[in-house]
Protein backbone atom coordinates (compact mmCIF):
# COMPACT_ATOMS: atom_id res chain seq x y z
CA UNK A 1 0.00 0.00 0.00
CA UNK A 2 1.16 3.51 -0.82
CA UNK A 3 -0.31 6.47 1.08
CA UNK A 4 0.51 10.02 -0.01
CA UNK A 5 -0.72 13.24 1.55
CA UNK A 6 -0.74 16.49 -0.38
CA UNK A 7 -1.34 19.69 1.55
CA UNK A 8 -1.14 18.60 5.18
CA UNK A 9 -3.99 17.60 7.49
CA UNK A 10 -6.64 19.45 5.45
CA UNK A 11 -5.24 18.37 2.07
CA UNK A 12 -5.77 15.38 -0.18
CA UNK A 13 -4.74 11.85 0.84
CA UNK A 14 -4.31 9.26 -1.91
CA UNK A 15 -4.12 5.58 -0.99
CA UNK A 16 -3.08 3.07 -3.69
CA UNK A 17 -3.20 -0.64 -3.00
CA UNK A 18 -3.45 -4.20 -4.26
CA UNK A 19 -5.41 -6.24 -1.74
CA UNK A 20 -5.16 -9.95 -0.97
CA UNK A 21 -7.01 -12.67 -2.86
CA UNK A 22 -8.29 -14.30 0.35
CA UNK A 23 -11.41 -12.79 1.90
CA UNK A 24 -10.25 -13.02 5.53
CA UNK A 25 -7.01 -11.16 4.75
CA UNK A 26 -8.90 -8.57 2.67
CA UNK A 27 -11.32 -7.88 5.53
CA UNK A 28 -8.36 -7.19 7.83
CA UNK A 29 -6.78 -4.95 5.18
CA UNK A 30 -10.04 -3.06 4.60
CA UNK A 31 -10.53 -2.56 8.35
CA UNK A 32 -7.04 -1.08 8.56
CA UNK A 33 -7.63 1.21 5.57
CA UNK A 34 -10.96 2.39 6.97
CA UNK A 35 -9.28 3.24 10.28
CA UNK A 36 -6.41 4.97 8.48
CA UNK A 37 -8.65 7.32 6.45
CA UNK A 38 -11.59 7.73 8.87
CA UNK A 39 -10.68 11.20 10.12
CA UNK A 40 -9.18 12.59 6.92
CA UNK A 41 -11.24 15.22 5.08
CA UNK A 42 -10.37 14.46 1.43
CA UNK A 43 -9.44 10.89 0.46
CA UNK A 44 -9.01 8.86 -2.73
CA UNK A 45 -8.62 5.08 -2.29
CA UNK A 46 -7.84 3.05 -5.41
CA UNK A 47 -6.43 -0.15 -6.78
CA UNK A 48 -6.99 -3.81 -7.48
CA UNK A 49 -9.13 -4.45 -4.45
CA UNK A 50 -10.18 -8.00 -5.46
CA UNK A 51 -13.78 -7.59 -4.33
CA UNK A 52 -17.03 -6.60 -5.97
CA UNK A 53 -19.34 -3.64 -5.55
CA UNK A 54 -21.81 -5.53 -3.36
CA UNK A 55 -19.26 -7.31 -1.18
CA UNK A 56 -18.86 -7.16 2.57
CA UNK A 57 -15.52 -5.42 2.03
CA UNK A 58 -17.13 -2.65 -0.04
CA UNK A 59 -19.88 -2.19 2.54
CA UNK A 60 -17.22 -1.87 5.25
CA UNK A 61 -15.37 0.83 3.27
CA UNK A 62 -18.48 2.82 2.35
CA UNK A 63 -20.51 2.38 5.57
CA UNK A 64 -21.21 5.65 7.34
CA UNK A 65 -20.94 7.80 4.24
CA UNK A 66 -17.20 8.32 4.35
CA UNK A 67 -16.33 6.96 0.90
CA UNK A 68 -18.36 6.66 -2.30
CA UNK A 69 -17.77 4.53 -5.39
CA UNK A 70 -18.35 6.63 -8.52
CA UNK A 71 -17.17 3.99 -11.03
CA UNK A 72 -18.38 0.74 -9.49
CA UNK A 73 -20.63 -0.21 -12.38
CA UNK A 74 -17.66 -0.70 -14.74
CA UNK A 75 -16.08 -4.08 -15.53
CA UNK A 76 -12.28 -4.16 -15.49
CA UNK A 77 -11.20 -7.80 -15.30
CA UNK A 78 -9.97 -9.62 -17.33
CA UNK A 79 -8.79 -6.93 -19.71
CA UNK A 80 -9.40 -9.00 -22.84
CA UNK A 81 -13.08 -9.56 -21.94
CA UNK A 82 -13.99 -7.62 -18.79
CA UNK A 83 -16.77 -9.30 -16.79
CA UNK A 84 -15.79 -8.52 -13.18
CA UNK A 85 -15.72 -5.32 -11.12
CA UNK A 86 -12.76 -5.81 -8.79
CA UNK A 87 -10.77 -2.63 -9.46
CA UNK A 88 -12.10 0.49 -7.78
CA UNK A 89 -11.60 4.15 -7.08
CA UNK A 90 -13.42 5.39 -4.00
CA UNK A 91 -13.52 9.03 -2.93
CA UNK A 92 -14.57 11.03 0.10
CA UNK A 93 -18.02 12.54 -0.14
CA UNK A 94 -16.22 15.90 0.13
CA UNK A 95 -14.78 15.43 -3.36
CA UNK A 96 -16.64 15.87 -6.63
CA UNK A 97 -15.92 13.38 -9.42
CA UNK A 98 -16.43 13.76 -13.16
CA UNK A 99 -15.72 11.57 -16.17
CA UNK A 100 -15.49 8.19 -14.43
CA UNK A 101 -14.50 5.64 -17.04
CA UNK A 102 -12.68 2.41 -17.78
CA UNK A 103 -9.74 3.10 -20.06
CA UNK A 104 -9.63 0.63 -22.96
CA UNK A 105 -5.88 0.16 -22.79
CA UNK A 106 -5.01 -3.44 -21.86
CA UNK A 107 -1.44 -3.27 -20.56
CA UNK A 108 -2.11 -5.94 -17.94
CA UNK A 109 -4.84 -8.40 -17.02
CA UNK A 110 -6.87 -5.48 -15.59
CA UNK A 111 -8.19 -2.41 -17.39
CA UNK A 112 -7.42 0.89 -15.65
CA UNK A 113 -10.10 3.19 -14.28
CA UNK A 114 -9.88 6.95 -14.69
CA UNK A 115 -11.70 9.76 -12.92
CA UNK A 116 -11.37 13.53 -12.73
CA UNK A 117 -11.41 14.80 -9.14
CA UNK A 118 -12.53 18.39 -8.63
CA UNK A 119 -10.36 19.83 -5.86
CA UNK A 120 -12.33 21.88 -3.32
CA UNK A 121 -11.82 25.64 -3.49
CA UNK A 122 -9.12 26.85 -1.15
CA UNK A 123 -7.19 23.58 -0.92
CA UNK A 124 -3.44 24.25 -1.21
CA UNK A 125 -0.84 21.65 -2.13
CA UNK A 126 2.37 23.69 -2.04
CA UNK A 127 3.78 26.63 -0.14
Amino acid sequence: MIVCNFGGSTGLTVCIMHLALGRRARLRQVSYIRELVADLPHVVVMGDLNFGCDSQEMRLLTRGGGLTQPACHMNTFPSWRPIRKIDHILVSDTLQVENAKVVEYPLSDHLPIGIDVIIPTGMRFAA
